[in-house]
């Protein structure tokens, strides 16, 4: 019964509440409730809508994503991941100036989020406008130091202006924090051989290969720094590596491989590369250069004639296929295509004191003492440490 009594009594009260409501109208903290409750309503409608605009732009739905998000910031322009959102699916679209804008109002918002700093240098670098992008990457990478891709792009564009020194110190004072990054070591060596110093960028790409052993583009980048070091039996251990792994060398590292055969002189190992390498590169005159040395270290006219008048053809301003065409004519003992294509070779420009060596040789030979010693004289013009004939490069029976 006194349960059923203030069961009745409670009712009566909300009675008179609601009553004197309707009587009077909402009362301020009521209507004060009440917006704050079509707020709360409004900001779960616009963060779904966020999150819709999100996975549009995830799946590269950017006009849906763009005009989802376009009206969440108009109607809650305080979030700064709604401005980030929009800069970014902006950025993807190309309109890197609308982009900005929505980045710029991103770090209005909020000037602690790194992102839209991070984003902001990705588009001044795609203007190649380089300092700003590096102090935008840098404004990031100072509000969030444990984000290595920060720190990376900011010594990046150092590096894109070429201030070496700088990007090297600002990667090895904070390399502490990422001890287990290869991509760090990576870029110090990188910025190792762009400044002369190979030893140093081989030391750093073997620290990044520990790190990441199984990235054979990284061993790759390896093996070509050995070889540019000098290290050449060390560029093939790591070759060997790559192989063994069952991974197929690609074009590049085929040629580094050849190259370093040639100087452990196993030219015979070398040959087959090359020939398998011209069979696809028949323009590449380098290549023919290349596989022109070859030929000679091991005596093989015929194959020394072959690329001298593959490279005389493909670039005859190179004195390279005219001397290798001289030492094959006068190799069968035709001494006067020899002389011919040796001068020819002494009129390009980049004539070596080789050439002007071996047509001293030639005239010396047939007995035109006269011009054999103006030969010499030229080359040792282009080379001082040339004190005398020299039979270096005679070699009278085998053709030089």
């Amino acid at each position: 019964m006194h349960s059923n009594i203030l069961f009745v009594r409670s009712l009566l009260l909300t009675v008179v509440i609601f009553g004197t409501a309707g009587c009077h109208g909402p009362s301020k903290a009521g209507l004060e409730a009440r917006e704050n409750a079509y707020n709360r309503i409004d900001k779960v409608n616009t963060q779904i809508a966020f999150g819709q605009a999100q996975q549009a732009f995830e799946v590269g739905n950017l006009r849906e994503g763009l005009e989802i998000i376009t009206e969440a910031v108009v109607r809650y322009p305080e979030a700064a991941e709604y401005h980030l959102l929009k800069g970014r699916i902006l950025m993807e679209m190309g309109r890197l100036d609308e982009a900005r804008i929505a980045l710029e109002g991103a770090t209005e918002q909020d000037d602690q989020l790194s992102e839209p700093w991070y984003f902001l240098g990705i588009v001044y670098q795609r203007w190649s406008e380089d300092q700003q992008s590096h102090e935008h990457y840098m404004r990031a990478a100072d509000l969030e130091p444990n984000r290595p891709q920060f720190l990376l792009a900011s010594a990046e564009m150092l590096v894109a202006m070429k201030r070496y020194e700088q990007a090297e110190g600002l990667l090895i004072s904070r390399i502490r924090k990422f001890e287990h990054h290869p991509a760090m070591r990576h870029l110090l060596g990188q910025i190792a051989a762009l400044r002369g110093d190979m030893d140093k960028a081989v030391q750093y790409y073997e620290e990044a290969s520990l790190l990441q052993s199984e990235d054979m583009h990284l061993l790759s980048e390896l093996a070509h720094m050995q070889f540019m070091a000098g290290n050449v039996p060390e560029c093939l251990t790591v070759i060997d590596r790559i192989e063994f792994s069952g991974h197929v060398l690609d074009r590049n590292l085929q040629r580094t491989k050849a190259r370093c055969l040639m100087h452990a002189r196993r030219e015979l190992e070398a040959r087959p590369i090359y020939k398998k390498l011209l069979a696809s590169r028949e323009h590449d005159v380098m290549l023919w250069e290349e596989a022109g040395m070859l030929a000679w270290s091991i005596e093989d006219w015929r194959g020394l004639n072959n690329c001298g008048q593959r490279v005389s053809a493909l670039a005859p301003d190179h004195a390279s296929g005219w001397t290798m065409l001289a030492v094959a004519h006068r190799s069968e003992g035709r001494y006067d295509q020899a002389e011919a294509s040796l001068l020819k070779a002494v009129a390009c420009e980049d004539a070596s004191a080789l050439c002007w060596v071996l047509l001293a040789n030639l005239r010396e030979h047939n007995g035109d003492l006269t011009g054999s010693m103006k030969a010499w004289q030229s080359a040792t013009d282009l080379d001082d440490s040339l004190s005398g004939p020299s039979r270096l490069a005679d070699g009278a029976s085998s053709g030089g």
